[in-house]
């Protein structure tokens, strides 16, 4: 299984470290309040979906939850695909709700960082996640709720990701801004039709 760079971002949600001695730590956040028409329940189950999904079944993710955060491109381009992740094993523990990700990390082409985990842990209304490398340090993404009426939620959402040493030297604001915010923020937007209509509309093919 294969993961672009464009899609990657929509991902990372996902990825936190252990990252060895003097490394610099840069935080990078999304948030975001909304009033989501739908009941504290109907939010709680689309929340348990997604991060059920992402640590068992990213792939169905990209049929709902990641639609319009871009399409697929080629990776030997150098250009936002210039990096993919091609999946191994996948495992998860549905009583603990722990999962974990093997993957490779291909740079134009060639697999430079072979063999990484992404370890999850899902808290119910938040998750966090660990990365065996030494790319990121830490990430978490929140999607709380309280209830303002029977069929209205207030809904908050936050992800956290910290950086290594190494992307905080080439992730500046612009690119954090153009290549990862708006896709964390379409995420975000995808959840809470979901939560309303049951489905997602699929943007990116209408002219």
């Amino acid at each position: 299984m294969e993961i672009r760079m464009n899609k990657i971002f929509a991902i990372i949600g996902l990825l936190s470290v252990t990252l060895a001695g003097q490394a610099a730590t840069i935080g990078r956040s999304v948030v975001m309040d909304t009033v989501c028409h739908c009941s504290p329940a109907r939010w709680q189950e689309v929340v348990d979906k997604f991060f059920l999904e992402f640590q068992s079944d990213a792939d169905h993710l990209f049929t709902w939850a990641y639609l319009n955060t871009g399409g697929d491109g080629d990776s030997s381009s150098g250009g936002k695909d210039a990096i993919a992740l091609h999946y191994g094993a996948n495992t998860y523990d549905r009583v603990n709700k722990v999962g974990d990700q093997a993957f490779d990390i291909y740079v134009l082409g060639s697999k430079m960082f072979p063999d990484r985990h992404l370890g999850t842990i899902n808290h119910g209304q938040y998750m966090t996640a660990t990365y065996s490398g030494s790319m990121l340090k830490g990430a978490n993404i929140q999607l709380l709720s309280d209830s303002i009426a029977p069929n209205k939620t207030k809904v908050h959402y936050e992800f956290n990701l910290y950086l290594g040493h190494f992307l905080s030297l080439i992730i500046s604001e612009k690119t954090w801004n153009n290549v990862a915010d708006w896709r964390l923020r379409q995420i975000f937007a995808n959840l809470v039709e979901y939560a309303e209509t049951g489905t997602v509309i699929d943007r990116s093919k209408k002219k």
